[in-house]
């Protein structure tokens, strides 16, 4: 299996070579060439490009392509975990409560999110570690 290093060598230093490539073809030659791709690929790129429709926004089949080939070219090879519908819902929720934790509403989030106010308070900890450690460098 190619390497990241590899990789980029063989499609080119940017993304936008890849882009260059694609948007170069015919339209028949494009879409030839859209169904060679890898099925994740593809599902991929239909996906954005259905979001896309949904936001209406212009040429959404090629920007969809686009943003695909991006992240091909930046993910490609690697092992990548994309959290399943119920770990982002309670990620985003864990945001949301230390965007409203005010240090004496614990009760009331606790209240809010349908949690115990002790499970409020690790998340609140853990949300606080994660902004101390966006907001300082790192000494390694």
């Amino acid at each position: 299996m190619p390497n990241q290093e590899q990789q980029s060598e063989l499609f080119g230093e940017s993304v936008e070579q890849l882009q260059d490539c694609l948007s170069n073809l015919s339209t028949e030659d494009a879409a030839e060439v859209r169904k060679r791709w890898p099925s994740n690929l593809q599902s991929l790129a239909l996906l954005i490009e259905a979001e896309l429709n949904k936001a209406k926004v212009n040429e959404a089949q090629s920007v969809g392509e686009s943003i695909t080939l991006a992240i091909g070219h930046y993910f490609g090879g690697r092992d990548v975990y994309i959290p399943t519908d119920q770990r982002l819902k309670a990620a985003l929720r864990d945001i949301q409560i230390w965007q409203e934790y005010r240090g004496n509403n614990v009760e009331a989030l606790a209240i809010k999110f349908g949690l115990t106010e002790r499970r409020i308070a690790e998340i609140i900890q853990h949300q606080r570690a994660v902004e101390t450690q966006r907001r300082q460098r790192s000494l390694f």
